[in-house]
């Protein structure tokens, strides 16, 4: 009897229902369209619910659990978000991913104004923060190596440089937030003290676009957009933490954000070092690296103007320089330093609808390069260290003419000053006693100064098709005292340039794209007066280098559904007076102009997704280049390649299978060598344990293959298996 009356007042008194909490939410689209029939869960209390017609839900759950909900679209990648108290009396607002990017996603374009990738006359590519976090890479050309058309030069290491389409060695604009970044090395600006942690996307833009930045871009362009201020107020933060087992890598990450009305913060610092990494026969000397920065955003948003100052510093350290002459002749870089400075003000809704936009930034920069001769004994060691001060000054206005009509004009400015180049020679005698001394100055208050006025248009008032075009126009003066000289040098150069293209949507969800561009590329400080040592030997400049031009051809086919992108493209690119790199004998090289040089190819890439929790992608490669003068293969062309692979998630747990696929190089330019085709298998695999801590793992080289990437006559074998673990949590 006195059990019964315990269980009626446990039942009757003690049972009371928990309170409710009540959410209230908006699902959309990366360009702000409601979803619908959006299914909004939380797995806990099994409460659930679906968005409206507008995107909106209410649900209601009991209070004091943990609150996680989970949203599923048939059309979007499922995805997990985090509702703390403070969230009650807001609307809260989930942005779905589509199953295919391409279709939804804005992006900034060569074109300088958000677009989306389906309207671009363009190839390109978008690479995620996701993305890059998945792949726990420590820089951005380990990030970019897998897109369509992408390879790498250089022998190896941690300074590898993008090369897109066969075209590297600063024909391929690098820009941190449209701000220009150069290099002093011979191989051009790799950007590879911009750390991934602070990295919102890359895109690559595999077209030539002079017409809106001007010379080096002759080859496309790497835009590096990195993350944004706070939109919501509050304090936010992240911490990240990874480690590779073939280098020893190390790196860690910390991140806070917040925002107190219109203006917001954001900070960030992160870090990286590796020892030398181990290939199946062995290890590779001086591929060994140090790497920080800190980033710091603030942003001043409102729906009038936005106003961004922004502050970029990097320190690389003891940065190995690996080749086949690493143990007689070791080459690193001591220290390397950015200082990027950004003020960028956007102003709206001037002159009926129109926008003006400024930009200026800054960059004191410098490079030291170390490099040691051994025989029995350390014979002798160089050392050079060269320097500038990068500015830049960009100013536009844009307006919509009409609902179809677009038109943009600007100006653009350019410039390096203070750029110097200070070489020394220390030889020593078997003792270690110093034996000589020579220094040197291979030029001295070098400047260069790009002057560009542009316009561009683009009309989209015939039905299906998009028509864009532009001209610019472009004064380049470049000015040295070379070898300590008293006497100036001076190098001047004019360029006009252009670009037309349109996208025709040929049917519902096919969309073909054409466009004919005209670019050049004036030759850089160092061509034209550096002489001296390098991270791979001895270079002699050439005063007498003509700028290069390049009229391309571009074609494309893209096939867009909600579960299926397919993409064919195909391009043609005569260069004149093409500026290529030739060995004169062992370790000492020059450049010179070719008359004409070629390069023609096709690409392909493809991303399904049958069900939800499995997608299969791949994209693939071959191209041609050739002088047109002397009928020889040029530098820089990588083999045929093919990169596979398909993905498996549930619930918070995903796995990839991927495979690369890279033919023979049997036709090497007058500075490369032969080598043979590889086939590289890896693996990924994530779990979120919530939607604020995850935990990824990389095993690269599964087989643990012996083989070479590039054909660079320095170039050194690539990592054997690696294990790569890291983990994020946000906060």
């Amino acid at each position: 009897m006195r059990n019964l009356l315990i269980h009626f007042l446990a039942i009757h008194f003690l049972a009371i229902p928990s309170l409710a909490a009540e959410i209230k939410g908006l699902v959309r689209t990366f360009q702000g369209r409601p979803v619908a029939k959006a299914v909004i869960l939380h797995r806990a209390s099994d409460s659930k619910t679906l968005s409206d017609g507008n995107g909106l839900f209410i649900l209601n759950i009991p209070e004091g659990t943990k609150i996680t909900l989970e949203i599923i679209h048939p059309d979007y990648i499922e995805q997990e978000v985090s509702i703390t108290e403070k969230d009650f009396t807001k609307t809260i607002i989930i942005t779905l991913t589509p199953y295919i990017r391409q279709k939804e996603e804005v992006v900034v374009t060569a074109l300088r104004y958000p677009e989306s990738p389906a309207s671009v006359p363009a190839a390109e590519s978008v690479l995620s923060e996701k993305t890059l976090q998945e792949k726990i890479v420590p820089n951005i050309n380990e990030g970019l190596k897998e897109l369509p058309g992408v390879s790498s030069i250089g022998a190896g290491g941690f300074s590898l440089v993008p090369n897109i389409r066969g075209l590297a060695r600063r024909r391929v604009l690098i820009l941190i937030d449209n701000a220009r970044i150069t290099s002093d090395r011979r191989t051009g600006p790799s950007a590879s003290f911009v750390s991934p942690g602070y990295i919102k996307t890359i895109e690559v833009l595999r077209s030539p676009s002079s017409v809106f930045y001007g010379s080096d871009a002759i080859g496309g362009v790497v835009h590096i957009l990195t993350k944004e201020a706070a939109t919501q107020d509050g304090f936010g933060g992240d911490f990240s933490a990874k480690y590779g087992t073939t280098n020893a890598e190390k790196g860690i990450g910390l991140s806070l954000s917040g925002r107190a009305q219109n203006t917001g913060y954001y900070l960030s610092f992160q870090g990286v070092t590796a020892e030398n990494y181990r290939s199946p026969r062995g290890e590779i000397l001086m591929s060994d690296f140090t790497q920080g920065s800190l980033f710091a955003k603030v942003a001043h948003l409102t729906q009038k103007r936005e106003i961004r100052l922004s502050f970029l510093g990097a320190r690389g350290k003891d940065i190995g320089k690996p080749n086949q002459t690493s143990r007689t002749k070791p080459t690193w870089y001591p220290s390397e330093a950015q200082n990027l400075v950004q003020l960028q003000w956007l102003e709206k809704n001037v002159g009926r609808e129109g926008e003006v936009s400024f930009q200026v930034f800054f960059n004191p920069n410098f490079l030291e390069t170390r490099k040691e001769k051994i025989k029995e004994f350390k014979e002798s060691e160089s050392f050079s260290k060269t320097q500038s001060r990068d500015y830049g000054v960009h100013l536009a206005y844009g307006k919509k003419i009409n609902q179809n009509f677009r038109l943009k004009g600007g100006i653009d400015c350019f410039g390096r000053s203070g750029a110097s180049a200070a070489n020394s020679d220390t030889f020593f005698s078997e003792t270690g006693e110093i034996t000589g001394t020579f220094e040197e100055t291979p030029y001295a208050r070098g400047r260069r100064r790009d002057f560009g006025v542009f316009v561009s248009a683009d009309y989209n008032g015939i039905q299906g098709l998009d028509l864009v075009g532009g001209v610019r126009g472009d004064v380049i003066r470049l000015e040295a005292f070379p070898g300590g000289e008293s006497n100036r040098k001076v190098s001047s150069q004019s360029a006009l340039t252009g670009f037309l293209g349109g996208t025709w949507e040929v049917m519902s969800n096919v969309i073909a794209f054409a466009n004919l561009a005209r670019a050049y590329r004036a030759p850089g400080l160092s061509e034209l007066f550096y002489t001296g040592i390098t991270g791979r030997g001895f270079i002699i400049s050439q005063p007498n280098l003509s700028p290069e031009t390049s009229f391309n051809l571009d074609v494309g086919l893209k096939i867009i559904e909600k579960r299926f992108f397919g993409g064919i493209y195909a391009f043609y690119n005569v260069i004149d007076n093409m500026i290529e790199r030739f060995l004169l004998e062992e370790s000492i090289y020059t450049y010179g102009n070719i008359n004409r040089g070629e390069i023609r190819g096709i690409e392909l890439e493809l991303e399904y997704h049958p069900i939800p929790g499995w997608v299969i992608f791949g994209n693939a490669f071959s191209f041609q280049g050739k002088s047109l003068e002397f009928g020889g293969y040029l530098n820089d062309i990588p083999p045929p390649r093919l990169y596979v692979g398909t993905k498996f998630w549930i619930n918070r747990f995903s796995l990839e299978a991927n495979a690369t696929i890279q033919k023979r190089k049997n036709n090497p330019g007058p500075a490369e060598i032969e080598i043979p085709g590889y086939e590289r298998v890896g693996l990924k695999a994530s779990y979120f344990i919530d939607s604020s801590f995850q935990v990824y793992i990389v095993l690269d080289n599964l087989f643990n293959k012996t083989f070479l990437i590039r054909p660079d006559p320095d170039a050194v074998e690539e990592p054997g298996r690696n294990l790569l673990l890291g983990l994020n949590f946000s906060f």
